[in-house]
């Protein structure tokens, strides 16, 4: 059995008999143009060619459009079976006629291996046996989910599948939040540096309970472009210093393996081997020096701005005024009372401001040159940026995952209300669930009975939490705005380190 890390959450495992890839990125952006794929794939033609393709959710970085292009249409899809229709018919559309919407903990069977999904909501951990291995991909299912879910699906693991011989999980945080909310006193540098170790935290905690032979950290294997931006690429946490951080705060005596795979480096029968020519630029922050001229002329466009004419804005207000209102189903009256905010567009010349607030039962939308004195919150973004997620049934994605808005929060009572998720709700497109749920009727009972446990915990959230989304009391997201980097460490239940150090170190055993 071979593993071969490709690019971004994209592996290709291959076997005797089958050829497998998950989440193919492998070309290409994401985004809007907003995440550039980094580092390159240095090979893709087994991806090209796999018969087997397992796409862990619907986020653009794992279900790649260009990407699947490239595959050969024979190949067999699978993806996690949800309550939302459509993936089939997108996939057909691309040319594939062998797709399989794979039910949760159910297993199976495609010549030599077994194919397991796991599902929470969108996302899900995808396991492979094969030539009496055992290979848990869960990829960012678990990064930032709700605890019991996350303790739940890590017991399911380990309950079934006692000795995992590769785990491969996600390493790093991705959109807009705490990095782009931004509030008096709170260093966002500072915030987001442990917003990272808590992720890298958390790879450690599913490493020590799930206990495999090998540990790989993957991802994020992209940059983003926008000087606004570019300083969140180089915040990352070590990957060079895990083996050590996990020795000194998990494990002291383990014999768990933690390979640091770029693209080309694979395991082949239980040996690693680290081939990629990446390896000579000294670690993952050595990568980012070569930024400059690797996207020479995407960083030229991503800096240049082509100002919005008056008919454009003009019917941006119109689009924007009906989603708004459209959403407010979403959320109860109080609430939407609470929710006054201005968006400040970097691409209107004049009255650059759409002032929004509800009134007599609907929102209303002014254009000016000032935000309104009573405004809750400011949210900066592109007039094109925001026109372009309104066209897209998942459109949201591109101002949030897609780093594509700046939050400025004025009263810390916003927070602890987390009105900024509501507010960025509101200018949001995603399809309703409202609507899902009487058109497909009959695929959410059937996602139901096949998961009851976590359906429950999900919908539970829904109605209990309706009110102030995300406010888990395990897990306050206002403390990631309003604490200092040791109160941070106190509440996420993590060592206080010196990053400066861990970089000095990173760096020497980069070269190596």
């Amino acid at each position: 059995m071979r593993v071969e890390y490709i690019s971004h959450s994209c592996f290709v495992l291959e076997t005797s008999a089958v050829r497998i890839t998950f989440d193919p990125w492998i070309v290409g952006s994401a985004y809007a143009g907003q995440w550039q794929l980094y580092p390159k794939p240095k090979d893709i033609s087994k991806v090209q060619i796999a018969d087997v393709v397992l796409i862990s959710h619907g986020h653009e970085d794992h279900l790649h459009n260009a990407s699947l292009k490239l595959i050969q249409k024979k190949a067999k899809i699978f993806f996690p079976f949800q309550w939302r229709d459509g993936i089939v018919g997108y996939l057909k559309y691309l040319g594939f006629n062998s797709i399989t919407e794979a039910i949760s903990f159910k297993t199976y069977h495609f010549k030599n291996i077994k194919i397991t999904y796991l599902g929470y909501s969108l996302e899900s951990v995808i396991v492979v046996e094969c030539d009496g291995k055992v290979i848990v991909n869960i990829n960012d299912a678990l990064n930032s989910n709700h605890e019991t879910a996350v303790n739940f699906l890590l017991q399911k693991i380990k309950s079934k599948w006692n000795k995992i011989d590769i785990l491969l999980s996600g390493w790093s945080g991705a959109g807009y939040f705490p990095n782009k909310v931004h509030y008096k006193g709170k260093e966002d540098l500072e915030v987001a540096k442990i917003r990272e170790q808590y992720f890298a935290d958390n790879f450690c905690k599913f490493t020590k309970y799930l206990h495999p032979s090998v540990a790989i950290p993957f991802a994020p294997g992209f940059v983003l472009l926008n000087d606004s931006n570019r300083w969140i690429n180089e915040i990352k946490f070590p990957r060079h210093v895990l083996q050590q951080y996990y020795h000194e705060n998990f494990e002291a005596e383990s014999n768990i393996k933690f390979p640091i795979l770029y693209p080309g480096d694979y395991l082949e029968n239980d040996q690693i081997h680290l081939v990629s020519e990446y390896h000579n630029l000294n670690g993952d922050a050595g990568l980012y020096f070569n930024v400059e001229t690797e996207f020479k002329l995407e960083i030229e466009e991503a800096n240049t701005v082509t100002m919005f004419t008056d008919r454009q804005t003009q019917d941006l207000m119109y689009e924007l005024q009906s989603r708004i209102n459209k959403n407010m189903e979403l959320y109860p009256e109080e609430v939407l009372n609470d929710a006054r905010f201005s968006i400040l567009f970097s691409d209107i010349e004049q009255d650059a401001f759409f002032n929004v607030w509800l009134a007599e039962g609907s929102f209303q939308l002014i254009r000016g040159s000032l935000p309104h004195k009573d405004d809750r919150l400011l949210i900066k973004t592109k007039a094109a940026l925001l026109a372009n997620s309104l066209e897209k049934p998942w459109g949201g994605d591109l101002l949030t995952i897609g780093y594509g808005i700046d939050v400025t929060v004025f009263e810390e009572s916003t927070l602890e209300k987390n009105l900024d998720i509501v507010c960025v709700r509101l200018i949001s497109r995603y399809p309703s669930f409202k609507d899902d749920v009487i058109k497909h009727a009959g695929r959410l009972i059937k996602y139901y009975v096949s998961n009851p446990t976590l359906t429950n915990l999900w919908i539970s959230q829904k109605i209990r939490l309706r009110p102030y989304v995300n406010k888990y009391p395990f897990n306050e997201r206002d403390h990631w705005i309003t604490f200092n980097k040791c109160d941070l460490c106190k509440v996420c239940n993590i060592p206080e380190v010196n990053f400066e150090k861990l970089q000095i170190e990173a760096d020497r055993k980069g070269k190596f």
